[in-house]
């Protein structure tokens, strides 16, 4: 690719090792928000809680092994469309797409779909979103009207996956509509006019920002939860509340103050919902940062 000399690289973004191991450590924590969200929407859609029973209990041990194999099928399985729908989005703004596999690092397995062709900004965002919209379109519809509770698995991997796309798209936002991208099995390179201003693209600041964000929201869900609800719910006059479904990752908080009961209890949804609210803090600081020029990239 030839860049003019009225052009510049504005920023030139590879998967080095310490960006892996922050894309993982923000993928997993986007993986528990995920689970949660599709989880809590089969419970409300269909009234039954998500099993990942798929073998019968008669065969014992082995239905273990059986549980594990189909687990592990339908979390890879979902590469193959994901990639695809990128490489149908490059293909019909004119791309040539290139599919592979590969391991970052001997740290992260991931598949990829490239191309040498270049697009424009919002063209690079439609390809990037694709997967991620299409998907969880078609998905959360079919695991409702047919009670697939197993699609929240592809599904949850599909958006976990996702989390870079939609980083990527955040940053992108903040250059103008005329850069140009090209995308590639290392990285992506972003192409603007010489009077553009360069500006920082950093996941580790993403990485940090959605973990020390989800860890603080965590804890502060919890505190107002256990110290608050009740008081605020007492003040209401609600006998009774539950969030969640108890034994779930879904659920978030429950409280009963009868004259036969006094209970209050905090669930593991609190650290999904402080995974959420960190994974949006740190978007938002990103987002923040890309629409301020910078002297350098990284």
């Amino acid at each position: 690719m030839s860049i003019s000399s009225a052009d510049r690289v504005l920023a030139d973004l590879e998967l080095t090792r310490g960006l892996t191991i922050q894309m993982t450590a923000v993928s997993t924590l986007g993986m528990v928000v995920w689970w949660a969200v599709f989880s809590g929407i089969y419970r409300i859609g269909t009234g039954e809680s998500v099993s990942l029973q798929f073998a019968p209990a008669s065969l014992g041990w082995l239905a273990v092994g059986v549980n594990i194999f189909v687990l592990v099928f339908l979390a890879t399985a979902i590469l193959a469309p994901h990639e695809w729908l990128h490489g149908l989005a490059i293909r019909y703004y004119g791309g040539e797409p290139r599919y592979g596999v590969g391991v970052a690092h001997f740290i992260l397995p991931y598949a990829y779909a490239t191309t040498d062709h270049e697009f424009s900004r919002d063209q690079f965002i439609v390809v990037l979103l694709t997967p991620l919209v299409v998907l969880s379109a078609v998905g959360v519809p079919a695991m409702l009207l047919l009670e697939w509770g197993w699609l929240v698995v592809p599904l949850t991997l599909n958006a976990a996956g996702a989390v870079a796309d939609v980083w990527m798209t955040i940053s992108v936002l903040g250059y103008p509509a005329h850069i140009r991208i090209v995308d590639h099995e290392k990285g992506v390179r972003i192409i603007g006019r010489e009077t553009d201003r360069p500006r920082r693209l950093s996941i580790a600041t993403l990485a940090w920002d959605a973990l020390s964000g989800a860890a603080v929201a965590a804890f502060v869900v919890a505190v107002l939860l256990a110290i608050g609800g009740p008081l605020l719910l007492s003040t209401l006059g609600v006998d009774s509340l539950t969030i969640g479904t108890p034994g779930t990752v879904t659920y978030v908080f429950s409280f009963v103050d009868t004259p036969n009961e006094i209970s209050l209890g905090v669930g593991p949804g609190v650290l999904a919902v402080g995974g959420a609210l960190g994974v949006v803090y740190a978007f938002v600081r990103s987002y923040r940062r890309g629409v301020r020029p910078t002297s350098d990239v990284s």
